[in-house]
């Protein structure tokens, strides 16, 4: 009875311990950040022109039957003390709109901003994923700000 018991809590805890062993590896580390609601025509539009306000390149466009994505070309900006002091050489991230389309119907969409970041360390030429630096995140912070008044100015315009 003792060992059926012992074997019962050993699988127990191999079967706990094996469920969070890859957790931390595949954790999310995109940085997502909702803007609001919009029309189909309004977040190309709008977008597009936003986006070249902000001075980011449209990199690809794909229409999806439920949405869209606008994809910019990567930015590589300044490195922050942060990356410097954990061995990065070079950073970059890319900013992808997506629009999906909200569950009630009606036309419209849910427009949320995501930033993928990717890091270099030093010696090394592949790219890593990495956290979003807080300086990347002020700055898709106000553009989506930007872009959500944007926005309601349309809506409230009809």
């Amino acid at each position: 009875m003792k060992s059926k018991i012992i074997v019962l809590i050993s699988l127990f805890s191999l079967f706990f311990s094996g469920c969070g062993a890859g957790a931390s590896s595949n954790a999310v580390r995109d940085y997502r950040l909702s803007v609001g609601t919009a029309t189909m025509d309004d977040f190309t539009n709008l977008s597009s022109r936003i986006l070249n306000r902000n001075r980011f390149v449209v990199d690809r466009v794909e229409n999806r039957g439920t949405g869209a994505i606008i994809e910019t070309k990567f930015e590589y900006p300044a490195l922050s003390n942060e990356e410097v002091l954990a061995g990065f050489e070079e950073v970059r991230y890319r900013l992808t709109l997506e629009a999906r389309m909200k569950g009630s119907g009606g036309e419209m969409y849910n427009i949320r901003s995501i930033v993928s970041s990717y890091g270099r360390y030093v010696g090394s030429s592949e790219w890593i994923e990495i956290q979003t630096s807080e300086e990347s995140k002020k700055r898709i912070k106000a553009f989506s700000n930007e872009l959500k008044t944007e926005f309601e100015n349309r809506i409230r315009s009809f």
